[in-house]
């Protein structure tokens, strides 16, 4: 599967948008990559929405995983 270069060119300036938008965000992305984040990590996500309803989620980083986020930087650092 080819993938388009306008594509990636959305998607890195929908990107960028974003973090100008959530700087915090981008922050803590940044301080994880910086520490690096090893198979066995529990994550935890939650999610509130307008109604302050929530949903909750967590799972535990698996070497598949860490491969699935190298492949996706590995892409969005293709030019």
């Amino acid at each position: 599967m080819a993938i388009n270069p306008m594509q990636i060119l959305k998607i890195r300036d929908t990107l960028n948008a974003f973090r100008s938008r959530h700087p915090g965000f981008s922050r803590f992305i940044a301080d994880i990559r910086r520490r690096g984040l090893p198979e066995g990590t529990v994550m935890d996500m939650i999610v509130t929405m307008p109604d302050g309803k929530t949903m909750k989620t967590n799972f535990r980083v698996s070497q598949e995983d860490l491969d699935l986020i190298r492949m996706l930087g590995e892409l969005s650092r293709q030019k």
